[in-house]
């Protein structure tokens, strides 16, 4: 089976419809921090993304491990052995700097990575704004055209019909389960984060934080975790002032 026919056919079209109405993410939505980013990443083969997409069927939030088992490829960084993710390690270290007031080790990240990061029992979410996995956000990588499916002729179509539903959406979820911390990472989408706020953000470190609030929930928004630049000093910066924020 051709890519075309993978992704044309009618099962994995319901799939990808659903997904974009219900899913957001890995983890627990009764957890005390949200950290939410732009959209899953993907770099497989199209029948590995079938596989992805449908171990998430019918499910508002999965367990990133034992969800996904089904597709090998994506739960490598949950196995023993797995090194810190560039991304997730930035997110892991504000986490544990919060819950034990003091700057984890590496290798407390990683065994936070592989045993409590979106897992299904832990205090935490990792939800994505955007549903659908991508290689990249070029043009030639976007994956969905051959569906059929309205809004995904394109990647420009599909940010212009189901982003603003998804911010809405996102907003009502979070009024729905009161997290203390929504981390938003990503200043690509600073107005999408706006339009979730309840009040104005305030720049509480230039470059690295701004926060709102909506009503008892923090919003804040930091740079991309991989974003040029970053050191752990800036990292530890922003977990302190998180904590100061949050007590």
């Amino acid at each position: 089976m051709n890519e075309q026919q993978s992704l044309n056919r009618e099962d994995f079209k319901v799939l990808i419809k659903e997904r974009i109405k219900n899913f957001w993410g890995y983890g627990n939505l009764e957890s005390d921090i949200w950290f939410v980013g732009m959209e899953e990443g993907f770099n497989e083969k199209t029948e590995d993304l079938y596989k992805r997409i449908k171990a998430t069927e019918g499910k508002q939030i999965a367990d990133v491990y034992e969800d996904l088992k089904i597709d090998a490829g994506s739960v490598k960084m949950f196995e023993e052995g797995a090194g810190s993710n560039k991304t997730y390690r930035p997110l892991i270290f504000i986490q544990l700097y919060l819950q034990n007031k003091m700057v984890p080790t590496l290798d407390q990240i990683k065994a936070f990575q592989i045993n409590y990061f979106g897992r299904k029992n832990s205090d935490n979410a990792v939800l994505e704004l955007m549903p659908l996995p991508s290689k990249s956000v070029a043009k030639e990588d976007w994956l969905y055209k051959e569906t059929s499916i309205e809004g995904l002729e394109s990647r420009k179509s599909y940010l212009e019909m189901y982003k603003p539903l998804r911010v809405q959406a996102l907003k009502e979820l979070i009024q729905e389960h009161k997290p203390k911390l929504v981390l938003f990472y990503s200043k690509t989408y600073m107005e999408d984060w706006k339009n979730i706020a309840d009040s104005e953000y305030i720049e509480q470190i230039p470059i690295l934080l701004q926060t709102a609030k909506n009503h008892d929930t923090l919003l804040a928004v930091v740079p991309h975790p991989v974003s040029q630049g970053r050191s752990n000093n800036d990292w530890e910066t922003v977990a302190i002032k998180l904590d100061e924020l949050l007590n």
